[in-house]
This record gives C-alpha cells, structure tokens and sequence, in this order.
C-alpha cells in the first residue's frame, strides 16, 4: 500500500487512511482493512530499510521490463551557473530513502497540528444529530433574517463593503 501511496504521491499517513476508505484503489490494496494514520507511521518507521530496498528493487524492476526510462530529461536549454555534481545525483535506495524521509516529515508536521486524532473530524458540535440538526435549524434562520432584511439593498450593500465585499447590481 505504501508504494501505491507513494507512486501516487500520497505521503501522508492521515492521506493514505482517508484513501483507504475513499479510494476503491486503496480499498483493494488494503483489503477493506481501514489502518490507522499512526499505524501506517509505525510501519513505515519500523521497516524503513526494507521499504527502501523495495522501492529501488521496483524500480530496477521497472526499468528492466521496459516500463521507464531512467535518464536525463532537459526541459530548457538555458545555460545557468550552477553548484551540481554527479555525486549529487541520486540511486534507487536514495531516492527511496528521500521519499521515505518525506513521508516521516509529513507526518511528523501532522503529529504536532493534530496529535491523535486524524484531522478530518467534524467539530465538536456537529458530531451529534442533534447538533447538527441544531447547526442547520440556525443557519436556515440566518439565511431568512439575511433574505427578510436584504429587502433595502442600502443595508445590504453596506454589510458587503464593511466585509470587504463589492456587490454590483
């Protein structure tokens, strides 16, 4: 699953839970299983080197079959000054072990906004029937007192530029 994830550009563990049940692709890898965000992290910290040597096995696998090229691909011929060497390009394993590096950061970064919880979740109001049921009665009422008042488009055009909002009629 992680090098679908990966190959699809997909580094986040919290993503690639969501895909998991979004994605029927995702659905399919992960045999309806839903794993958790910290789940996935664990995994992939854990197996680290074996995921590496995976990605770049894949890869080699790849190229032998055909399936890419590996090379130089040059967009533009504009000659720049630059600070690049040869012992700056990058095998298999390392580009894997960027890739990898990547997803723990994106993690890492996710950790700390979040904490436990996955990210997505509906705020703490909206989490009932009732709460939502409350929500939705509230801002129907908004959207009538809006509408009932909007009938002096003074009013109306004033409440806009004091939003920074200009209406044209």
């Amino acid at each position: 699953m992680l090098l679908y994830a990966y190959a699809k550009g997909q580094r986040s563990s919290r993503g690639i839970e969501r895909k998991c049940v979004e994605d029927v692709a995702y659905r399919v890898i992960a045999a309806q299983q839903k794993p958790d965000h910290a789940t996935i992290a664990r995994f992939r910290a854990r197996h680290e080197d074996a995921l590496a040597e995976l990605f770049s096995s894949v890869l080699g696998l790849c190229k032998q079959a055909g399936l890419v090229k590996v090379g130089v691909i040059a967009i533009d011929g504009t000659k720049l000054h630059a600070n690049a060497s040869h012992h700056c390009n990058l095998d298999y394993e390392q580009l894997a072990r960027e890739i990898l590096k990547e997803a723990g950061d994106v993690d890492a970064a996710e950790d700390e906004l979040y904490g436990d919880a996955r990210g997505d979740e509906l705020p703490e109001h909206l989490r009932t029937r009732e709460g939502r049921h409350a929500a939705l009665r509230e801002a129907k009422q908004k959207l009538a007192r809006e509408r009932a008042g909007g009938q002096d488009t003074n009013t109306e055009t004033v409440d806009a530029e004091s939003q920074g909002v200009k209406l044209v009629l």
